[in-house]
C-alpha cells in the first residue's frame, strides 16, 4: 500500500474546471482566428496545399555556426513575400567524401515561377551559393483529402482504443478512457492554438503517439482500481478504493512521465529543428496524458460508479 493519502476524487471538479479552462481558451484563439479571416488552426502545407524547397548551402565556412542566427535570416527575407509563417528546417549531413553539408527545407504557400525564382535569387544573396535539389508541389485537393484522412486514423484508433479496454475490463472502463483520450486530443490541440504551432502530419503521428502513452498509463491504474475492488468492496465506498489505487500507482506514473520528458526536453534542447516541433507537441500530449490518466480518467469512472459496481458484481 502506498504512504501517500491524496484525496484526488473528491477534488475531481477542481481537475476537470483546469481542464475546461485550458480547452476554452485554445476554443476562444480559434474562433478569434476565425473571426480575422484566418484558419483556425495553423494548417501545414501537408493540409492546406502549397510547396516545398530543399536546397543546399554551398558557403559553408561564411554561414554562422548557430542555426538559429541562420533561420531567423531566411525568415527575415520570406517577410516581404508574406511568407514569414513558413516551417523552416536545416538538415544538416555527411556527404559520401565525408564533408559536412547543409540543406535548408522551406514549407510556404504555393509561388508561381516568377516569384519562385525571385526568392531563391534573395536567400542566394544572403546565405551565398545554393544548388536546388528538389521542389515539391502539394495540391489544396490533396491537401484537403490527407486531412479528412488524419481525422479519421484518429476516430479509428480511438474506437480501437475503447473495444479493447471494454473488452479487458469493462465498459464503463472503456468509456472513462476514452473520455481521457478526448482530453488529451483537445489539450494538445488548444496549446497549438494558443502558441501557433503547426498542424501537419507529424502533428497527427505526435497525437497518436501521445494517445497510445496515455493509454498504456490508464490501463495500469485501471488494472490496480479492480483489484482493490474486488480486494475492498465491502469494506470501502468506490471513492475510498480509487484514491488508493491512485496513491498506489502515483510514484510510478510520475518516474514513468519524468523520464520521458526529460528526453523530449534533451531532444528540444539539443536536437534540430527538424524534430523540435514534433518533441514538443509530444512534450504538450505527455503531460496532458499523465494529468488525464491520474485526474480525469479515474473521476469519471467514479460518475460510472453504480455501473462499475454492477459490472464487477456479476464476475
Amino acid at each position: 500500500m502506498s504512504k501517500f493519502n491524496f484525496k484526488i476524487i473528491e477534488k475531481k471538479n477542481l481537475w476537470f474546471l483546469i481542464s475546461i479552462i485550458i480547452i476554452t481558451v485554445g476554443i476562444g484563439s480559434m474562433i478569434l482566428r476565425g473571426i480575422n479571416n484566418q484558419p483556425i488552426l495553423n494548417y501545414g502545407i501537408d493540409f492546406i496545399g502549397g510547396q516545398s524547397m530543399l536546397l543546399n548551402l554551398q558557403d559553408m565556412e561564411n554561414l554562422p555556426n548557430d542555426h538559429t542566427t541562420i533561420i531567423k535570416n531566411i525568415r527575415t527575407i520570406l517577410e516581404p513575400y508574406q511568407l514569414d509563417k513558413s516551417s523552416i528546417q536545416l538538415i544538416p549531413d555527411t556527404s559520401a567524401s565525408g564533408k559536412k553539408t547543409l540543406s535548408l527545407l522551406i514549407k510556404m504557400l504555393k509561388l508561381n515561377n516568377e516569384t519562385s525564382q525571385s526568392l531563391l535569387t534573395d536567400i542566394s544573396n544572403v546565405v551565398g551559393p545554393i544548388e536546388v535539389l528538389e521542389i515539391d508541389y502539394i495540391g489544396a485537393t490533396i491537401g484537403s483529402e490527407l486531412r479528412k484522412t488524419s481525422f479519421t486514423i484518429i476516430l479509428v484508433v480511438s474506437l480501437c482504443l475503447l473495444l479493447y479496454i471494454s473488452f479487458r475490463f469493462k465498459l464503463s472502463y472503456g468509456l472513462s478512457a476514452l473520455c481521457a483520450l478526448i482530453h488529451d486530443a483537445l489539450i494538445t490541440i488548444s496549446f497549438a492554438s494558443i502558441f501557433n504551432l503547426e498542424i501537419n502530419t507529424a502533428f497527427v503521428a505526435a497525437i497518436l503517439t501521445i494517445l497510445g502513452y496515455s493509454i498504456n498509463d490508464t490501463i495500469v491504474i485501471f488494472d490496480r482500481v479492480r483489484e482493490y475492488f474486488h480486494k475492498f468492496k465491502k469494506t470501502q465506498t468506490i471513492n475510498n478504493i480509487i484514491n488508493l489505487a491512485l496513491n498506489d500507482t502515483l510514484i510510478r506514473t510520475i518516474n514513468t512521465s519524468l523520464t520521458t520528458l526529460l528526453v523530449l526536453l534533451s531532444l528540444i534542447y539539443f536536437g534540430g529543428s527538424t524534430t523540435k516541433q514534433f518533441c514538443t507537441i509530444l512534450l504538450i500530449g505527455v503531460l496532458a496524458g499523465t494529468y488525464s490518466s491520474l485526474f480525469i480518467a479515474s473521476p469519471v469512472l467514479v460518475k460510472l460508479h453504480p455501473e462499475i459496481t454492477e459490472e464487477e458484481n456479476d464476475e
